[in-house]
């Protein structure tokens, strides 16, 4: 199923832009891929964005099992290993959605939990390359169709983990640590262009890894939150929906802490 929205930048009113030119400010309804989008905070954040009007593409694994009731107006495979899977798919979906303006990508993969000692060199590369390289891979893509255009929201759920470093999860904390990293440096590099970079830090959120843990695991989880509860997928969808909409023009290069104050920086 497709849905073509008018361009955003048609009939917009005009903004002033660096160097004196004008540009066309988006209407409130935009265009959106969702990469990891068939379920838990991906699946969240198509609902949210289809609630604000947004057309949403969504796009995941082959293989994943996508729930009835998705918003997605496209569904489409995707390996954010693959370089040349990310740009087939996204280039796919913008021309479902007649254009594109938002990129939120939820691609990734926890790994094993245990010592360091006890993973292996493929392990790590396997967790880096999926969620640091699969980032990447999102991020070249994305910035391919929207710095032309003037305008765009590109964002990466990143973890607290990434900031604090999580013990037996070396490989996970590495990778998102350099989504961060990553994050930081193209926001800084594509700041003028009117396409802002940034990510979420979430800690322990409600999924069904949560619910799969046993209940001293979940204990122990939570005591590291101040709050005293872990997250929830709409909370994560909340802050996407507000870091994609137009309002969110002067933040770029920046980690949204979605950690119920467990961030420390």
């Amino acid at each position: 199923m497709s849905q073509t929205l008018t361009n955003q930048h048609d009939a917009a009113q005009p903004a002033a832009a660096p160097g004196g030119t004008t540009r066309k400010l988006p209407r409130t309804a935009q265009r959106a891929v969702v990469v990891g989008a068939s379920s838990g905070m991906g699946a969240a954040i198509v609902a949210r964005l289809a609630d604000a009007g947004h057309a949403v593409a969504g796009l995941d694994l082959a293989s994943a099992t996508w729930p009835r009731d998705s918003r997605a107006v496209h569904r489409g495979a995707v390996d954010v290993t693959d370089a040349d899977s990310v740009e087939e798919a996204m280039a796919e979906a913008a021309r479902e959605l007649g254009g594109l303006e938002i990129v939120v990508n939820c691609a990734g993969i926890l790994g094993p939990v245990e010592p360091t000692l006890e993973t292996t060199q493929a392990t790590f590369q396997r967790i880096v390359g999926l969620n640091l390289g699969g980032a990447f891979a999102v991020t070249r893509a994305a910035l391919a169709r929207l710095v032309p255009a003037g305008y765009g929201r590109i964002v990466h759920i990143a973890s607290i983990a990434g900031k604090e470093g999580n013990p037996q999860m070396a490989a996970y904390s590495a990778s998102k640590a350099g989504v961060i990293g990553m994050v930081k440096a193209i926001g800084k590099e594509y700041a003028a262009s009117g396409v802002t970079v940034n990510a979420i830090a979430p800690a322990s959120i409600e999924t069904p890894l949560i619910a799969g843990m046993t209940e001293e695991r979940q204990a122990v989880q939570r005591s590291l939150i101040p709050v005293g509860r872990f997250g929830t997928v709409a909370e994560v969808a909340a802050l996407v929906a507000y870091i994609t909409s137009p309002d969110a023009s002067f933040t770029t290069g920046f980690v949204y802490d979605l950690s119920g104050g467990r961030a420390d920086y």
